[in-house]
């Protein structure tokens, strides 16, 4: 069977992707690899590419599958109906976070199946049912439309040991990796891989850890130390949800990094708590090549981690803090603005970056994804029904603020944090380079933040 991946296009609503980052997609690598030597299988990137009906005229796919969040599902369907449009036929299918959550958000004409959860096993049973006409009835983790054109959930399929995860066909992304075009900030070309899956932890504002139902699990480190052999690029970003968790996992995983002489510069998750209670962690694996390690730190206000259902504290922020500028990795603080906000509580905020030297922060509007708790106890409060600003950089709540002042505290948030000036003093200092395309970045990365405003205008509009 022909099956072709596709990543969607970037929503004209998002704020980072194509200019601060854009990392591959390795889920549809994993997809891949999963169905490789029994399919033939191609991946299409729409943030890069737009000409899908080339793709499709050229390759004649038989099945054409997308992954998504809620922000761009609406993309995922428009590119399910023009495989439609080219050929009534294909079968469709979507997955990823939103429609794992919210499958019954997946009932439309242009979708035949819907991944639930993890998609390495299930995606493999698909596709060999769907080319023989097999009964989809009985695969676990689909929800489906059945003969009579009813929309079914089947019962959700165990957990995978993550040991068995297919190898990541990145020979299907090559074409774009070639012109360096995967990247986060200067680091490009940059490359992904797995360490682990889920978190312990249950944020009320996370849906991962409900797609994971609440595990945590961990790859054999010489498994992630063999793959990591084989990718070429120096910049790698861990996209767990928690690496360091497991912190016996974390520190045999970096001694085999180190054993093996692996030169590359990386990005990990982390929590504050870890960090504290371990420091040793921090400094091993900055020896091994950890230059950022993403934490959220989330607020600067003790009521609200508890209310997040954080477990942490304040305190212990500030101490995971002291420990990265000890050992020399940045720590990229994530901070949860929320949209009751008023102008002290910005003021708050931006002072709690600068006193406590944050240089790396990352300022994110309160968002209640679909399916998390936190969606469940706010949806009568939303003011809009478009997915397409359920992300990082919008509210879909009321503000207590009226929505432009609002949106600009946003904004002066990232102006106070990110000065012209100290970008000009790492120049000098040698920490930046000034190149024709970090000036395009910063100028593209401002105008899409001033856009912010006006795309609920839009949305909204009659």
């Amino acid at each position: 069977m022909k099956v072709l991946l596709v990543e969607p296009p970037v929503s004209p609503y998002d704020v980072p992707t194509t200019i601060f980052a854009m990392p591959p997609p390795h889920h549809l690598e994993l997809i891949a690899g999963a169905l490789v030597g029994h399919h033939d299988v191609r991946i299409i990137d729409l943030r890069i590419e737009s000409d899908i009906r080339s793709e499709l005229s050229v390759f004649q796919p038989e099945m054409v599958g997308c992954s998504c969040v809620a922000a761009n599902i609406h993309l995922a369907k428009q590119v399910l109906k023009q495989a439609k449009k080219f050929n009534r036929e294909i079968f469709t299918v979507l997955g990823g976070h939103h429609p794992s959550l919210m499958p019954k958000d997946c009932d439309d004409d242009c979708v035949d199946a819907v991944v639930i959860g993890e998609g390495e096993q299930t995606i493999a049973e698909l596709a060999a049912k769907c080319e023989t006409n097999g009964n989809l009835s009985n695969i676990k983790g689909i929800a489906f439309r059945d003969k009579d054109g009813n929309f079914k959930i089947n019962p959700r399929r165990e957990l995978m040991d993550i040991n068995t995860l297919p190898k990541p066909a990145r020979n299907l992304t090559q074409k774009y990796r070639e012109k360096g075009q995967y990247f986060r900030a200067s680091w490009r070309p940059i490359d992904c891989i797995i360490s682990s899956r889920g978190c312990p932890f249950k944020c009320k504002f996370c849906g991962l850890w409900k797609i994971n139902r609440g595990k945590y699990r961990y790859r054999d480190p010489e498994l992630i130390a063999n793959e990591l052999e084989t990718i070429d690029d120096a910049y790698i970003s861990f996209i767990d949800d928690n690496t360091l968790d497991h912190t016996k996992h974390a520190f045999q995983l970096a001694e085999i990094i180190k054993q093996r002489q692996l030169s590359k510069k990386l990005e990990l998750y982390g929590r504050a708590d870890t960090i504290v209670r371990h420091p040793e962690l921090v400094e091993k694996w900055c020896d091994v090549g950890m230059e950022l390690l993403l934490v959220g730190l989330e607020t600067c206000d003790s009521k609200a981690l508890k209310e997040m259902n954080k477990h942490t504290t304040i305190e212990m922020n500030k101490k995971a803090i002291e420990i990265c500028r000890t050992n020399g990795v940045e720590l990229v603080a994530y901070l949860i603005v929320d949209p009751d906000f008023d102008h002290d509580d910005f003021k708050r905020l931006s002072e709690y970056v600068s006193q406590n030297d944050l240089t790396h922060p990352v300022f994110t509007v309160l968002s209640p994804f679909p399916g998390t708790d936190l969606y469940y106890e706010v949806k009568h409060q939303l003011i809009t029904k478009s997915l397409e600003l359920f992300d990082f950089f919008h509210t879909v709540l009321p503000t207590k603020l009226p929505l432009d002042e609002f949106y600009e505290e946003f904004l002066n948030l990232y102006r106070n944090a990110y000065p012209t000036k100290n970008f000009i003093k790492a120049v000098f200092q040698g920490k930046a380079v000034l190149t024709p395309r970090m000036i395009a970045m910063n100028h593209k990365i401002r105008k899409r933040m001033q856009a912010l405003r006006s795309h609920h205008d839009l949305i909204q509009s009659p």
